[in-house]
């Protein structure tokens, strides 16, 4: 395994599927990294949960300063609205607005289009055994 450059290709399949997206996401006027935001709310907003800041850093994996660039440029968009958590006032609830709730359907489409592109030169059973080996890295206690 001397020559085993995974975590490098990995990162230039990322930068990849991060461009494409970019692209396909930018007649929506969002970036890639906002739309998995936007897609993560509509979920939370179909299962009836309240997220806030924090579920997002948390379940994203992104940092706090990126996480509240993203929800600022959502909010001057109009796609989401920070709402007083009646629990905690130091805590703003992340709600999808109506205009967001319009685009969900064809963002998730896009979404799927471009998984099927980004696996597309490979079998049905080779993207089963990839997904799978991923999922296993992603599990382990590294």
């Amino acid at each position: 395994m001397s020559d085993v450059r995974i975590g490098f290709l990995i990162k230039q399949v990322y930068y990849m599927n991060q461009a494409r997206l970019n692209v396909m996401f930018a007649e929506f006027d969002l970036t890639a990294t906002q739309t998995f935001t936007l897609i993560y709310l509509f979920k939370a907003h179909e299962d009836g949960r309240i997220i806030n800041q924090r579920d997002i850093e948390r379940d994203l994996d992104i940092s706090n300063p990126t996480v509240t660039g993203i929800l600022n440029r959502l909010e001057h968009k109009g796609l989401i609205l920070r709402k007083m958590n009646p629990a905690d006032a130091r805590v703003k609830n992340i709600v999808v607005t109506s205009e967001a709730l319009e685009l969900d359907k064809i963002l998730r489409k896009k979404f799927q289009e471009n998984e099927k592109q980004l696996v597309e030169v490979l079998s049905e059973e080779e993207v089963s055994e990839l997904s799978r080996m991923l999922e296993k890295i992603l599990s382990a206690d590294i």
